[in-house]
């Protein structure tokens, strides 16, 4: 704990200390007052008591006055003396009834007073001198007088043991006060005496630290005069009061052109209102420190940027000016410009260019910027992509996204320049897919020199995309059936025969036709023959798996191909077929309503057994089909 904290520490003691003798004194006051009222009022009871002895005795003296005098004036004076005794008493009780011990004996003093007088009164009313006398000596036999010497001795003694006890509880607290006065005289010298050394070594410090503070004072201000930075100092109104040297010689002013002059003659004209502005914030708001950039206007004309920390200058808590230290930051402000001016023209660049434009970490999976045409493409604001947190999952389609992760990955080890184009589809913010045509290049490397962000350009082709399936369609699928043409059919049950083969599995495939579909042609028209193929179409995709294969072969003739599935299994599914063609009634329309059936042949393929053999062993069964009575199915042993 240090001096002038055990100096408190020893005063608030002392006030302590002091609290506790005046507590000690008001405590000692208030018991007095009550012990006095106690002894007088056990004065004032032994009053009462002298008075209750004197006032029996008196009774019983007159009484005996009767029965030697017979006189009944006696007789009067002893009832008299009696009504006095019990007037006492009553007094006596109420003045004890807040004392156990007396109110006891005056209950005792009553009984015998009372017990007097009944005896007394009883003797009265006969107004005989024998009944008197009995009465006395009823109350001689009772020891009447002793118990009531006895009752009114033990009060006395209560009363002289209060006395007693006031005396000793006197004794006790002087003595107490005088020891804790001797205690806070000897307190009161030590603390004055260590009060008068730390104010002598106080003063002491003082004057040492007036004497450094003045050498300090000396110091700082050839360390301001020689700084390399502006300081100066304004008044209240924002006149210069203070310029250093160094500040004169850089804006190249004579220290008569500045002291005395407003702060606002320096600072270029346009920006005079915004500085204005910025004191005057500072002054209402009481602002310790802020700090500002402003243009001033130096002696030569040349225009200067200054950064400043701006002080208030308090005197006895009063703001008396300002004190500011200002640093030239001229290029700063010109690199800031040209990076501004280079900023505006890329964001420019960025504006107009076709597509979206994009920096995308490959690291944190997330775009870095957007430009505006991404509102455009993806109905997204280039802020809200910025947000998307691992954009390759939660944007782009999932059949593309490992595509995506392999173009990213092979762009990590990409050289500097190189370029990588990619297609693949986004999720538009309104929910449906865009296909994008993406070229995408290095633009920034990690420490670990591997790229870490790229640049690139992606452009909407979702037309160009559909006009593509839509020519791939119309190339590989029957328009009226939507089932395979010809060419593709055999396209892929070519594939589908290399893999069972790879994978030593079977593929099966059936071969059918529309019964006696040119008599249907002649008959109704080619409109209701397009109307049986269509229907025969819709059959067949319903009947097949997703992993199938079937097409139009031509004419009426139709084949589809099961992978992995035997010959049995292929009956079945053509035995299905049949039966839902035959139900199917044609050329409603025409008020002439005709059913159809269809002819069915299933083949198996064997190992390393082209296609062709397949259909040819197809061809066979179909025959064999169409010779045993047609609408039926079978299947090539």
């Amino acid at each position: 704990m240090t001096a002038p904290r055990k100096i408190k520490a020893g005063f608030g003691a002392g006030c302590a200390l002091l609290s506790l003798i005046l507590a000690g004194a008001v405590v000692r006051n208030l018991a007095w007052q009550d012990s006095a009222r106690k002894v007088a009022r056990a004065h004032e009871v032994i009053e009462r008591l002298q008075e209750i002895a004197l006032a029996a005795t008196d009774a019983e003296a007159t009484a005996r006055a009767f029965v030697s005098s017979s006189d009944r004036r006696d007789l009067v004076r002893c009832l008299d003396d009696l009504n006095q005794a019990k007037q006492r008493e009553g007094d006596l009780e109420r003045m004890v009834s807040d004392n156990p011990t007396q109110h006891r004996n005056a209950l005792t003093i009553r009984r015998l007073i009372n017990r007097q007088a009944d005896a007394m009164a009883n003797g009265a009313r006969s107004g005989s001198r024998d009944n008197i006398i009995a009465a006395l000596s009823a109350l001689d036999q009772d020891g009447f007088r002793s118990g009531l010497g006895a009752a009114i001795l033990e009060m006395e003694n209560e009363q002289r043991r209060i006395v007693r006890d006031r005396t000793s509880f006197e004794e006790r607290t002087t003595g107490l006060g005088r020891t804790l006065l001797v205690i806070a005289a000897l307190f009161s010298i030590c603390l004055i005496s260590i009060a008068g050394w730390r104010m002598s070594t106080d003063l002491r410090k003082r004057a040492s630290a007036e004497h450094a503070l003045m050498i300090k004072e000396e110091q700082y201000r050839q360390v301001v005069e020689l700084a390399g930075d502006i300081i100066c100092r304004t008044d209240a109104q924002g006149r210069f009061t203070f310029f250093n040297q160094s500040a004169l010689a850089m804006l190249h002013f004579g220290e008569s052109e500045v002291v005395g002059r407003s702060y606002l003659k320096l600072i270029r004209q346009d920006k005079r209102r915004r500085a204005e502005r910025f004191y005057l914030r500072q002054f209402v708001r009481k602002q310790k420190s802020t700090y500002a950039e402003f243009p001033i206007v130096d002696g030569h004309g040349v225009e200067r940027w200054v950064g400043q920390n701006v002080q208030l200058v308090l005197e006895s808590g009063v703001i008396a000016g300002f004190q500011a230290i200002a640093r030239d930051i001229t290029d700063r402000k010109r690199t800031e410009l040209e990076l501004q001016r280079s900023r505006n023209f890329i964001e420019r660049i960025a504006a107009t260019t076709p597509g979206i434009l994009y920096v995308h970490d490959l690291v944190d999976h997330r775009n870095i910027f957007s430009n505006r045409e991404a509102i455009a493409v993806l109905g997204y604001n280039p802020e809200d992509i910025r947000q998307i947190e691992n954009l390759d999952q939660n944007l782009f389609h999932p059949d593309d996204q490992a595509a995506i992760k392999a173009h990213h990955e092979a762009l990590r080890h990409a050289q500097d320049g190189e370029v990588r184009r990619l297609e693949y589809r986004a999720r538009h913010a309104a929910g449906h897919w865009v296909w994008l045509s993406t070229r995408e290049t290095p633009f920034e490397r990690g420490s670990d020199g591997l790229v870490k962000q790229i640049v690139g350009i992606s452009q909407d082709i979702t037309a160009r995309k559909a006009a593509q399936d839509k020519l791939a369609y119309q190339a590989n699928f029957d328009a009226l059936t939507g089932l395979a043409n010809r060419y593709h059919f055999w396209t892929r049950l070519q594939g589908a025969l290399r893999r069972a083969s790879i994978e030593h599995s079977e593929t099966s495939i059936c071969l059918f036709d529309v019964d006696h579909f040119k008599e249907i042609n002649d008959r109704f028209g080619h409109a209701a023959g397009d109307e049986v193929l269509e229907a025969i179409g819709n059959i067949v995709r319903a009947e097949l798996r997703a992993s199938d294969i079937a097409g139009r072969l031509g004419g009426d003739e139709f084949c589809f191909a099961l992978p992995g599935t035997d010959d049995n299994e292929a009956a079945r599914v053509a035995e299905r077929i049949r039966e839902r063609l035959s139900t199917l009634a044609f050329g409603m329309g025409t008020g002439s309503p005709f059913s159809v059936t269809a002819t069915f042949g299933v083949a198996r393929s064997e190992p390393d057994v082209d296609a062709k053999d397949v259909m040819e062993a197809a061809d066979r069964a179909l025959y064999r089909a169409k010779s045993a009575g047609r609408n039926r199915v079978m299947v090539e042993v």
